[in-house]
């Protein structure tokens, strides 16, 4: 399935280490189009497989799944004048480890636009608390068939 995942960097941390491991795992074996975009070109915690292309590549990106990481990439996606569809897998919390204006992180979370995918039942209920809004589901590991199966599972619901 077409697919771009935002990140940060592709730098050293956990969240890049992971998903560039999967993404690498998915092109080694199949002619699924997946891409990586990043807000800062940095060096590699591990070679990357697929594409890696600066921010701006975003708004190119037609008829796909176009995923965010963190709320200032989710917010960066819905800025996006773009067909794909908007997912946040929400990675970490980030409201709990940052401050940010509560106005403009619940217009973030609560977009119709976007579904989000969260890590655990406890990301389930803090989004639930933030904002009211249920997660369209729960992928502990980032793992982009699971993923690709729960969107088009609620795409027909």
């Amino acid at each position: 399935m077409k697919t771009m995942i935002l990140l940060d960097h592709t730098g050293f941390s956990e969240q890049s280490y992971e998903i560039i491991k999967e993404v690498n795992l998915v092109v080694a074996d199949s002619l699924q189009e997946v891409s990586i975009v990043v807000n800062d070109v940095s060096t590699k915690i591990m070679e990357v497989n697929t594409a890696v292309n600066n921010i701006a590549e975003i708004g190119c990106f037609q008829d796909g799944i176009l995923i965010a990481t963190n709320i200032l990439n989710a917010a960066q996606i819905l800025s996006a004048k773009t067909s794909a569809r908007k997912v946040l897998y929400l990675w970490d919390l980030d409201w709990v480890f940052a401050s940010y204006n509560y106005e403009w992180l619940y217009d973030i979370v609560a977009d119709k636009r976007l579904e989000i995918i969260v890590r655990s039942e406890e990301h389930a209920k803090a989004l639930k608390t933030l904002c009211g809004k249920e997660p369209v589901g729960i992928l502990e590991q980032f793992k982009l068939e699971k993923l690709w199966n729960l969107l088009e599972y609620t795409k027909t619901k």
